[in-house]
C-alpha cells in the first residue's frame, strides 16, 4: 500500500502543464501461436496444466522479458495449422483455438506450427526411423512416400502452405494492426548423413532434409502472400541439427534438459534474439 501511496503522489504532483512528466509507454500486448517447436517442452518448468508442455523459457518468455510485453503464450505441443482457428484435443481435454488469445489490441503475434500437419514430422521421427531397422542400407521411407500419391510430403507442404495463408489472414483481420511474424524451423535434420542420434536408413537422410527445407518454404511463401513477416531460423542454425557436433535439437536421446526431437534452450535464446530483431 506504501509503495502504491507514493506513486500516485509522484503522479498527481505532475500537473498537466508539466513538461518534465515523463510519458508512460503503454505495454505492448503479444500472443504467441504455434506447436512444440514453441513451446519447447522440457527445458524449464511447465507453463499452465493444459497438457502443452509449454516452457517457461520457451522463445515466447524469453522475449516477452526482455522487451516488457505483455505475454499470453498458447502454443501447444502436437497441434497442427488447425488448430489456430480450431480446438485441439489431448491428453487432458478440448484445448480452445489458438487465436482466441488474439483481438483488436493484441500488437505483436508469432506464429510457429505446420509440422504437425498431416503427422508430416511424424513420418520422418517415427516412420522412417521405425523402416530403418528393416532396411538401414536403402530408402524404404523414401520409397514409401512415392507410392502415397497426393499424401505425398510434397503434396502436403503444398496444402500446408495454403493452411497458413488462411491462419494468417484470419489473424489479420481479429488484430489489424499488429505486426505478424511467422517463425521457421530450424536445422533438424542434417544434409548428408544420419548419426546414432537419429537413426535414419541412409538412403532417407535426403528424405528428411527435404521436408525440413520444405516446411520453411511454405511458412516463408505463406507469410509473403499473407504480408507477415518471416523470420528463418534454419539459416541461423547451421551446423545444430541433430547429428551436429553441437546440436540444438534432442535426437532419439536427449543431452541434458528437452525432450526427444525437440529444442534445446540455446535454440530458444536464438530464437528469442531472432524475433526481437525482426520486431518494427
Amino acid at each position: 500500500m506504501l509503495a502504491l501511496g507514493l506513486a500516485s503522489a509522484s503522479l498527481s504532483a505532475c500537473g498537466p502543464g508539466d513538461d518534465t512528466a515523463d510519458p508512460i509507454d503503454p505495454v505492448r500486448k503479444y500472443a504467441a501461436l504455434g506447436d512444440s517447436y514453441t513451446a519447447a517442452p522440457g527445458i524449464g518448468s511447465s507453463n499452465g496444466d493444459d497438457g502443452c508442455l509449454r516452457s517457461t523459457n520457451n522463445y515466447p518468455h524469453l522475449l516477452a522479458a526482455r522487451l516488457d510485453l505483455a505475454l499470453d503464450d498458447v502454443s501447444c505441443s502436437g497441434a497442427t495449422s488447425e488448430a489456430v482457428e480450431g480446438q485441439q484435443t489431448n491428453g487432458v481435454g478440448v484445448l480452445d483455438p489458438q487465436i482466441e488469445a488474439v483481438d483488436a489490441n493484441t500488437e505483436v503475434i508469432t506464429v510457429g506450427i505446420g509440422a504437425n500437419d498431416f503427422n508430416l514430422i511424424g513420418r520422418v521421427v517415427v516412420n522412417c526411423v521405425r523402416l530403418a531397422r528393416t532396411e538401414p542400407d536403402g530408402q524404404p521411407c523414401t520409397d514409401l512416400d512415392a507410392l502415397t500419391g497426393n499424401s505425398s510430403v510434397d503434396s502436403r507442404l503444398g496444402e500446408v502452405e495454403d493452411h497458413l495463408v488462411a491462419v494468417l489472414e484470419a489473424l489479420r483481420q481479429r488484430a489489424p494492426d499488429a505486426q505478424i511474424l511467422v517463425v521457421g524451423y530450424p536445422q533438424i535434420f542434417p544434409a548428408t548423413e544420419a548419426c546414432e542420434n537419429l537413426p535414419l536408413a541412409d538412403g532417407d537422410v535426403a528424405f528428411a532434409r527435404a521436408f525440413n527445407t520444405g516446411i520453411n518454404a511454405a511458412l516463408s511463401s505463406a507469410a509473403k502472400k499473407a504480408d507477415a513477416d518471416y523470420v528463418d531460423v534454419f539459416a541461423a542454425t547451421e551446423g545444430r541439427d541433430i547429428c551436429g557436433k553441437d546440436p540444438w535439437i534432442a535426437g532419439a536421446k536427449v543431452d541434458g534438459k528437452g525432450l526427444v526431437y525437440h529444442p534445446y534452450a540455446p535454440e530458444q535464446e536464438l530464437v528469442a534474439d531472432l524475433v526481437a530483431k525482426a520486431l518494427d
